[in-house]
């Protein structure tokens, strides 16, 4: 059997009186609709909902009920759902296709062309793009599922899964990216199957399958494959261990481990030092050694302890 409300106020008071943490829930719609058999309120035509310093605007939404507790469990909007929060001087925005609210864990499941944002004075701090997110309020940690792009900062990122850990100020202190995680970072670029950025230290380290294109000041490029890397944007270190390749012009380099070092004067990138076992290849010629040094200005390297070396044709 059906009971058509009309009035919002008394779907209001209904929630309201229903349970206590929601004391502050406040519901309008053009329509309401009480439906026994599936213990659902229907809600249509400019449904606006607030909880705290939560509001969620949508053109329709469903509200479940628990039919022991007579409160409610969960709250769905559909057809483009809209949410947005004010904290701490800065705007939490979500925009999806369908949106479901659980307001006891106060989790937000975002499902569909989903984007949300944190912005600040209207400036954009974070966005996050993917088919689907949750955002956990409690814990302040967002998870994005499915062709995620994050934005943040000078940062641009793309994996299959991301998670966000944000502080009470929805300040951005870590980002985790899971499945075909690339990292764009002014003109450089990490690969790997999994990627961590520490946004306090702003450190990178990637694990798996990594690749890292690097873009010196002056337009050079340096690339590192390995199975672990660190990148340390404040000593503008990277350090790459497990199968390590490094390609820089004619030089190809392989070991165990190395730690490519900035120019304490100018900054830029200019040391590569492998360390254990290595090999470098040039122009023919083959140098092993336990410690190869690479320069990138000026263009040099020296090889040290039980060198030995390979130079071919020696005959013509």
């Amino acid at each position: 059997m059906k009971k058509k409300i009309i009035n919002s106020l008394i779907l209001s008071m209904f929630l309201m009186t229903g349970f206590a943490f929601a004391a502050s829930l406040s519901v309008e719609s053009d329509k309401q609709e009480f439906v026994d058999s599936d213990n659902k309120i229907y809600l249509e035509g400019n449904v606006k909902v607030k909880t705290g310093d939560v509001n969620v605007l949508s053109p329709k939404a469903v509200v479940t009920v628990d039919p022991k507790t007579n409160k409610v469990n969960s709250v769905e909007f559909t057809d483009k759902a809209y949410s947005y929060q004010m904290q701490a001087g800065k705007k939490h925005e979500i925009k999806a296709e369908i949106l479901e609210v659980s307001l006891l864990d106060k989790v937000f499941t975002a499902t569909g062309h989903t984007i949300s944002s944190v912005t600040e004075s209207d400036r954009p701090l974070v966005i996050v793009t993917a088919d689907k997110q949750q955002y956990n309020k409690k814990s302040n940690v967002m998870k994005a599922f499915g062709s995620v792009n994050i934005l943040y900062k000078n940062i641009d990122t793309l994996s299959n899964e991301a998670v966000v850990n944000l502080n009470e100020n929805n300040d951005v202190k870590k980002i985790l990216l899971n499945g075909n995680a690339i990292l764009k970072q002014d003109k450089s670029k990490i690969k790997a199957d999994k990627l961590t950025y520490d946004n306090t230290t702003e450190e990178a380290v990637a694990v798996g399958n990594v690749y890292t294109d690097i873009i010196t000041e002056d337009n050079k490029k340096i690339e590192v494959w390995s199975d672990y890397q660190a990148y340390d944007k404040k000593e503008k270190v990277v350090t790459a261990s497990g199968s390590t390749k490094i390609k820089y012009e004619d030089y190809v380099a392989t070991g165990p481990k190395v730690n490519v070092f900035s120019d304490k004067v100018t900054g830029k990138l200019n040391e590569a030092v492998f360390v254990g076992r290595s090999k470098i290849e040039t122009k023919g010629r083959t140098i092993e050694a336990d410690r190869i040094v690479i320069t990138m200005d000026p263009k040099d390297f020296k090889a040290e302890g039980n060198v030995k070396s390979v130079i071919p044709n020696i005959g013509q």
